[in-house]
């Protein structure tokens, strides 16, 4: 299978950081992706060693002391991680999303204070914003004249024991978006507030990622960790916005589904077939990644996750038993396909995703 190259696109500052972070992958993170799917410590342990050689230094930009890669050069880099491990590749998406909202908002007390260290890896964060996907919002947020009072539910939150802080979302009155830094733990304040976090849930995908659910009570969030404020509609036009950017990992996972097919004689035809598939959406999404989100992406998106599945299954069948166990490469590759079912999942994906499975219905 021919390597991707786009080292060489990247600005020259950030190539020799990526050299060193697609090396780490390659001989450190790969072969012992099954052991960090299940164990924390070590999925702890590599997310640190990538935020030590730079990773988040990637994205922002020259003037706040990134490196300012383009969209093209972090999409492949998502898709090599995706590749490696889906539990890493799925932290390092948290960080690198709380990281960029924190950086659309640069006069914050938050940014001011944070910025540095989040990008040199020196603190780890996560966000909570899955919620406002739901037509019932489930944390709320109230204006005091000092601060914010937060209430509600977080139903997902991800890096418990990886992560020390998260931006976490919630709606406002006048149904505006604050974003606000909570501390990734049980925690009370002397004004009575309480956050309260769940023991880690029985995932089947990405266990050692540690995803928690919060129970907000009258949090109250100082100025100095208020984000910034969104517009009403902000979680869809960010949806939309990434839906060509959320293709990468699952590529880089249908990628590494193809890699076992091509190693048994007896999926010959079947990889040749997938792989021609493969290839066709990475071209075609490359030269999607510049354009300013028609709603055709939610169907390049959705060709992509089923792509994914596609290749997890012809893994497994092909593999026959063994995969079965789980601790199998393909079991792991399986469970990850199924996670990218429903990572970022909005109406528009939800639905481009059921037509892909209507049209296989129609040509049986």
């Amino acid at each position: 299978m021919d390597e991707p190259v786009f080292v060489d696109t990247a600005p020259e500052a950030a190539q020799p950081l990526l050299q060193e972070i697609l090396t780490y992958l390659e001989t450190e993170v790969a072969p012992n992706a099954n052991r960090i799917d299940q164990q924390k410590s070590l999925l702890s342990s590599a997310l640190q060693a990538l935020a030590e050689l730079g990773i988040f230094r990637l994205a922002p930009p020259e003037a706040v002391g990134g490196l300012g890669c383009p969209p093209s050069i972090l999409w492949h880099l998502a898709l090599k991680l995706g590749e490696a491990s889906g539990a890493l590749a799925f932290l390092v998406s948290q960080h690198q999303t709380a990281l960029s909202i924190i950086l659309e908002h640069p006069n914050s007390s938050v940014a001011q204070a944070y910025c540095s260290d989040l990008m040199l890896g020196k603190t780890l964060i996560g966000v909570g914003f899955s919620h406002l996907r739901h037509n019932h919002v489930d944390l709320k947020a109230r204006s005091l004249p000092q601060g914010y009072l937060l209430k509600g539910n977080i139903p997902w939150l991800s890096g418990f024991q990886h992560m020390t802080m998260v931006v976490v979302a919630a709606e406002l009155p006048d149904e505006q978006t604050l974003f606000a830094l909570l501390p990734l733990m049980n925690a009370q304040q002397s004004s009575g507030g309480i956050l309260h976090l769940t023991l880690p849930l029985p995932l089947a995908a990405v266990p050692s990622t540690q995803t928690v659910q919060a129970e907000v009570i009258d949090w109250f969030v100082p100025p100095d960790d208020v984000v910034g404020i969104g517009d009403p509609n902000w979680i869809e036009q960010r949806d939309n916005q990434k839906l060509l950017r959320g293709s990468a990992a699952p590529l880089g996972c249908a990628r590494a589904s193809l890699q076992v097919l091509a190693t048994l004689p007896q999926s010959a035809e079947l990889y040749a077939c997938l792989w021609d598939r493969w290839q066709f959406l990475y071209t075609t999404i490359q030269q999607e990644l510049g354009q300013l989100n028609p709603p055709y992406h939610a169907k390049l998106r959705a060709k992509a996750v089923q792509l994914t599945v596609r290749a997890a299954q012809a893994a497994m069948i092909t593999t026959g038993g063994s995969a079965m166990l789980l601790n199998h490469t393909v079991q792991r590759l399986y469970r990850e396909a199924m996670l990218y079912m429903v990572t970022g999942l909005n109406n528009n994906l939800r639905d481009a995703l059921m037509a892909e499975l209507l049209v296989e219905e129609r040509c049986l």
